[in-house]
């Protein structure tokens, strides 16, 4: 990537073949050092985002891309729906694939975030461990409608001070929503100090988030400032909110309400300038109904409640957040030879319902691209659960939805997803053989093989 310049504009080449739409484009950029291009202009070591046209990229995109992702952040222009296209550009290093049917205005703000974040250092894509940048809300960029219209509240809370509430079920990324929102308020530049509740018993608790003097308890050999006076002049995540001991919720409401903390032992109180997010994956109105959460500290959180979408319900991010995860991991993995995922494959990771959402994704994609062998993810690669398409409850995960296929389409898909299936069950059973699958299914070596090219199968993926 080109080297940032956090005291310049963010420099974006915006090469593109239509000469109107490259146009239209470049003069809605304001805010970057924007550089036309034809569809055909190499991309140098002196841009930090290149928007390119899918149309331009040619039947070979990847081939096509070779080398520029290596060079800056890559941004495609598809007007194509097509998921298997998006996650095989995304697992070549794109780093988005942006509807080119939006709205020039949207288009180009988002391409100016991207490139914002891209000169800040906080482009950092899919939510992975080892992954230590701070993340930025462009990070969400999402084609479900639902999601992007909390990004675009996330977005407009981010200036503002207000205590934030985010939930979401376990594995959505709500610490991570809370460090982009940190990172693009005017608290950037200060601490974020990130606390799970729950992982502490009560005294220790009470001590880490308050802090204490000297001599205060036993063990107290020198004075300690807690995480709300660390987190001075910037922002505290408490993580798993809802954990917290009924005994420690009275002080926390101290804090909120008169913004100064006094540490155990003290004897005056320690004004600070805080700005306090919290998460939880449970419901806070149930736990104050059971008397184990306080009604009066709950309505001092809820200020703004943000609550985070689960993965089945954007089934439309699947593939691009499995492509992106594919390019991480391929880095990431020495050895590692996966550069796509296969249809079969992509599809089975559509299909499945994701109960441990985005956290589960990111596990499956890490183990498919370390076990997998060959160029690409197949479905002998994924978990039992994924491919039987079934939650970890053993229910069916929900059928891909056939809106905008005709009945010819539909049917061809499930005897493709059949005959395809069938395939890797002979294979398997055969060990790889192509006399032996190919005499089982009745079928001649030679329609065996036309077969295995189609459906993405490798005799060598099944032999013992």
């Amino acid at each position: 990537m080109s080297e940032s310049r956090p005291d310049t504009p963010p420099r974006v080449l915006v090469s593109l073949s239509d000469d109107a739409f490259r146009e239209r484009i470049v003069s809605a950029l304001g805010d970057c050092e924007v550089r036309a291009g034809d569809g055909s202009t190499p991309i140098g070591d002196d841009v930090d985002v290149a928007v390119l046209r899918r149309a331009d990229l040619g039947d070979d995109p990847v081939g096509n891309l070779a080398g520029t992702t290596d060079r800056a952040t890559v941004v495609v222009l598809s007007a194509e729906d097509d998921p298997h296209d998006r996650a095989q550009l995304l697992a070549a290093g794109v780093a988005h694939v942006l509807d080119a049917a939006t709205p020039i205005a949207r288009l180009a703000s988002t391409i100016e975030a991207i490139a914002e974040a891209e000169r800040g250092g906080r482009v950092t894509g899919p939510e992975v461990r080892g992954n230590h940048a701070e993340p930025s809300l462009v990070d969400f960029l999402s084609r479900s409608a639902a999601m992007r219209r909390f990004v675009e509240l996330a977005a407009r809370v981010a200036d503002a001070d207000a205590t934030l509430l985010i939930t979401g079920e376990t594995g959505v990324g709500k610490e991570r929503l809370a460090r982009a929102v940190h990172g693009e308020s005017p608290r950037s530049e200060r601490p974020f100090v990130c606390v799970n509740c729950g992982a502490l018993p009560a005294p220790l608790l009470e001590s880490q988030l308050f802090g204490h003097e000297e001599g205060a308890f036993t063990g107290a050999s020198e004075m300690h400032r807690g995480f709300f006076e660390q987190a001075d002049s910037g922002t505290i995540f408490l993580d798993e909110i809802g954990e917290l001991p009924i005994e420690l919720q009275v002080k926390l409401l101290t804090v909120l309400q008169r913004h100064e903390v006094q540490r155990l032992g003290a004897e005056a109180p320690v004004a600070i300038d805080v700005r306090v997010m919290a998460a939880t994956n449970r419901d806070l109105r149930e736990l104050v109904a059971e008397g184990s959460f306080r009604e009066d500290l709950f309505y001092r959180l809820n200020v703004v409640a943000l609550e985070v979408p689960p993965l089945r319900e954007r089934p439309e991010d699947i593939a691009d957040l499995a492509g992106q995860l594919v390019a991480h991991f391929r880095a990431e993995t020495e050895g590692s030879t996966i550069e796509r995922i296969d249809t079969d494959a992509l599809d089975r990771l559509v299909a499945y319902a994701w109960p441990g959402n985005v956290r589960e994704l990111i596990n499956v994609i890490e183990r498919a691209t370390v076990l997998g062998r060959g160029d690409a993810i197949r479905v002998v690669d994924l978990p039992p659960e994924v491919v039987e398409g079934t939650n970890a409850t053993g229910a069916p995960a929900p059928t891909p939805n056939a809106t905008g296929r005709t009945l010819k389409e539909v049917r061809d898909a499930a005897i493709a997803q059949a005959e395809r299936a069938y395939l890797h069950d002979a294979l398997t059973h055969t060990s790889g053989s192509i006399k032996e699958t190919a005499a089982l299914a009745g079928i001649s070596t030679r329609a065996l093989y036309d077969r295995l090219r189609r459906y993405d199968l490798r005799k060598e993926d099944y032999r013992a």
